[in-house]
């Protein structure tokens, strides 16, 4: 009776894949992750470098349908409305629908079209996910170390952790996802959102560069240089930072681990959202 009492009252020790974690051992892939994980980065790439090779050719392309757009005065809805459906994970292209934007309108008002459609879309998506995926989110902390890393960051950081990764490298409806299972208030999250907007107003600006009219506009060229060169910058910046912070929470996240164990031995429920490892079977 005595043993198992102090069984209880000890702390368990990290688990294997913790241990893992906490000494930056990276787990083997296995041979259907890897597969997956490189055929989407070669997805990606592919279509990166093509849009980036014929973008000059595409927005001539899709001319008339831009011109349309900016002719009829329905027009911005259908943006707004294909942000608003991409807005939820795994879809994406939001940055081709702002570059379009951008070549149907003037600069204001396509940032206000992609505007309307990105906070509409991530306010869609936050609700959708807190309300029908928070147990599926709280599983995934339980089972995926990453995740609950990033999860657990997010939770202890709060508004500037929740800004910093909007202008990371992690795509922002993925990002959503998170602050909405991990319980993120929602005027935090959109205080984030629309002061993340300068990041979806880029590939608004490249559009409108990129118009036939400004083709031979020097300054629009240069403008439009910079404001990639910016935003790579930010990016990258935006991502070390917290690729450092999650450095740092290791330990911390560890250990709510281990005591979230020692919990569920002694066998008192847990709030999911109090800890980092939610009491889930």
């Amino acid at each position: 009776m005595l043993d198992e009492a102090r069984n209880v009252a000890r702390t368990p020790s990290p688990t294997q894949s913790e241990f893992n974690l906490l000494n930056g051992i990276k787990e083997e892939r296995s041979t259907k992750q890897k597969i997956k994980y490189y055929g989407v980065v070669i997805v990606l790439l592919v279509a990166v470098i093509l849009f980036s090779v014929f973008q000059t050719k595409i927005i001539h392309a899709l001319k008339p349908f831009t011109d349309w757009l900016a002719g009829h005065k329905l027009g911005p809805l259908i943006p707004i409305a294909i942000l608003i459906v991409i807005s939820f994970p795994p879809l994406f292209g939001q940055e081709i629908v702002a570059i379009l934007a951008g070549v149907a309108w003037d600069f204001p008002l396509a940032c206000l079209v992609v505007a309307a459609g990105t906070l509409l879309g991530e306010t869609a998506n936050y609700f959708t996910f807190k309300y029908a995926c928070s147990v599926r989110g709280a599983k995934m902390e339980a089972k995926d170390l990453r995740y609950g890393l990033l999860a657990h960051i997010v939770r202890e950081g709060g508004f500037l952790v929740v800004l910093v990764i909007r202008y990371s490298a992690i795509p922002s409806h993925f990002a959503t996802t998170i602050f909405s299972t991990v319980g993120i208030n929602f005027w935090v999250f959109l205080g984030a959102a629309v002061l993340s907007l300068p990041e979806a107003f880029v590939p608004v600006y490249v559009g409108y560069a990129l118009k036939p009219e400004n083709a031979d506009n020097t300054t629009a060229s240069k403008v439009d240089k910079a404001v990639l060169a910016l935003s790579i910058i930010v990016t990258i910046v935006s991502y070390k930072w917290i690729a450092n912070k999650m450095e740092q929470a290791k330990p911390d996240f560890v250990y709510s681990r281990r005591k979230a164990r020692q919990r569920k031995i002694g066998g008192s429920s847990v709030d999911p959202h109090s800890i980092d490892m939610p009491n889930i079977v």
